[in-house]
């Protein structure tokens, strides 16, 4: 080694002068304009259209009323517990789900334009990267209507590549440190994060030039700081054999059949999720084909010039991110063929192959026309990006007939005014059937235990459903028999559900008269 740490010059970089700090600053302060502008648009419609919880937020609504060392052996929880965090301050509203939500939405926008521009080494390719996101249908549209313990697994995945050329660049002690805490954090999000980090070091041990800069003893720093942090779950996950067992669980079907829905998924999974990103690139950048398929082809001969010694002595950091994003499809296609994982909805890989966008645009940058059709790209994405919020306005503000299940117009905030004319107490227990009803009556009643016995079986510490004032309520097209299955054995000796009195409350509709349509429900409250 030549030099210490400190001293060591970055490595990496294209031919040419060194970008200023002025530019590094000045292209983040418009990628920080831009994303706290879509932010508030976002957030600001989004709070005024509907109080009603996203698709993923009920069930995590329900089981932060404790704060554990875990609750699912498949799902880390860092997200419950930043959740639990927020929501002492916000109480169980839809704001403390927007805060976490569009923070990490930022987080991982400021982490991708400063990784992004320290691979380009150029501020307008590097802005361009973040925009990319918006051709993305997971994050431009679907990011909005769900998500969560994806958003911080995001959030992770990005931080870890910026620390990783950190350490790349610099080493240092303070390096080591942030590397070891985003490591630590990230495993604690997603699953998908620990096969992120397998294909980063697979990647490093491709190319000797990065190799010879990160692998180093105080890389035991990063690993021994990482543990500690994700050693409260650790612990929880292998101190119960239940937990343990829970986590290698097999799937629905013969191995066979999992195995090959798995490798379906594994190899069509990430063109699925980069839709119609990868589409539109190829589009606008005429040669883009040509080119990606040459990083290809490279990429195939660089293990051989890796054994043979003959491979460059900087890193190409482009092809760093290609590699990590095909070492991610054979991964999956290893976790297909041995333990059947598969069957996952496309969001779930979107941890996993969110910087895969670094080398999609810096394929755009290399192809022929790539500075000149740069201003066509970014008016491009621009476009989409007011397209997917003018169709979230109509979805969330007009509902039938723009939307399908029209969650935004479910009246809970009339049925919670039911419920409380019926007789129930706000610091008594709901036992609902669906985790949907059961998260979004817990904003109404931040002082209630709320219980859910379908999925999944969790009741939160002080719940009782055999004392005090206790409220059952269904849905109504659910037959009593089925309901009698789920939650009959906590009601009262000589409370059947038959007893429950149908509640039928209207929707509102912008000109459709009121009662157009109506949400149905079964309540029964009990005092005991």
């Amino acid at each position: 080694m030549n030099g210490s740490a400190a001293e060591r010059v970055p490595t990496g970089l294209a031919d040419g002068a060194m970008p200023t700090a002025g530019e590094r600053h000045s292209g983040l302060l418009m990628v920080l304009a831009g994303v706290l502008a879509y932010v508030v648009l976002h957030v600001g419609f989004r709070l005024i259209a509907s109080s009603t919880l996203g698709e993923d937020d009920t069930l995590e609504q329900i089981l932060v009323q404790d704060l554990r060392a875990g609750y699912n052996p498949r799902q880390p929880p860092l997200y419950d517990w930043v959740l639990w965090l927020v929501q002492q301050a916000t109480g169980p509203q839809l704001i403390s789900f927007l805060a976490i939500k569009y923070a990490a939405l930022t987080a991982t926008a400021v982490f991708l334009y400063l990784a992004a521009f320290r691979i380009f080494r150029d501020r307008v390719w590097a802005v361009l990267t973040v925009e990319s996101l918006a051709l993305i249908y997971q994050i431009s549209w679907r990011y909005h209507e769900g998500f969560t313990h994806e958003v911080l697994a995001m959030v992770a995945v990005v931080a870890t590549l910026w620390a990783f050329l950190r350490l790349m660049d610099h080493g240092r002690f303070g390096d080591h440190v942030l590397f070891g805490v985003v490591s630590g954090l990230g495993l604690l999000t997603e699953p998908n994060y620990s096969v992120y980090q397998m294909c980063l070091w697979g990647a490093a041990m491709l190319q000797p030039a990065i190799r010879t800069q990160v692998v180093r003893p105080a890389l035991l720093i990063s690993a021994a700081i990482a543990l500690i942090i994700a050693s409260p779950f650790l612990v929880w996950l292998i101190g119960d054999a239940r937990h343990w067992q829970a986590f290698f669980r097999s799937g629905p079907h013969s191995h066979l059949k999992d195995a090959m829905i798995g490798l379906k998924d594994a190899v069509r999974g990430p063109f699925m999720y980069l839709l119609p990103l990868v589409v539109i690139v190829p589009v606008i950048f005429p040669g883009f084909l040509a080119t990606a398929w040459s990083d290809l082809r490279r990429l195939a001969r660089l293990r051989t010039a890796t054994e043979t010694g003959t491979v460059g002595d900087e890193p190409d950091l482009e092809q760093f991110v290609l590699t990590t994003m095909v070492l991610a499809v054979a991964l999956s296609v290893v976790g297909a063929l041995m333990f059947g994982i598969g069957n996952y909805a496309m969001h779930v890989l979107m941890p996993l192959y969110v910087t895969s966008v670094v080398w999609l645009i810096g394929v755009a940058r290399r192809s022929p026309a790539g500075p000149a059709r740069r201003r066509r790209f970014a008016t491009v994405a621009l476009s989409i990006a007011v397209i997917a919020l003018v169709a979230r306005l109509a979805n969330m503000f007009i509902l039938d007939p723009v939307c399908g299940k029209c969650r935004w117009g479910i009246p809970y905030p009339a049925l919670a005014a039911e419920m409380r004319a019926s007789g129930f107490s706000d610091m008594g227990t709901i036992v609902a059937v669906s985790d949907e009803l059961a998260g979004n009556l817990r904003q109404h009643f931040p002082d209630a235990k709320v219980m859910t016995r379908r999925d999944p079986d969790f009741t939160p510490s002080g719940a009782s459903p055999r004392r005090g004032s206790v409220a059952f309520i269904w849905d109504a097209a659910v037959p009593d028999q089925r309901i009698a299955q789920w939650i009959g054995d906590l009601m009262a000796p000589g409370h059947v559900p038959a007893e429950a009195r149908l509640v039928t409350i209207p929707w509102r509709h912008i000109w459709k008269p009121v009662g157009y349509r109506t949400s149905d429900w079964r309540l029964l409250v009990v005092e005991r």
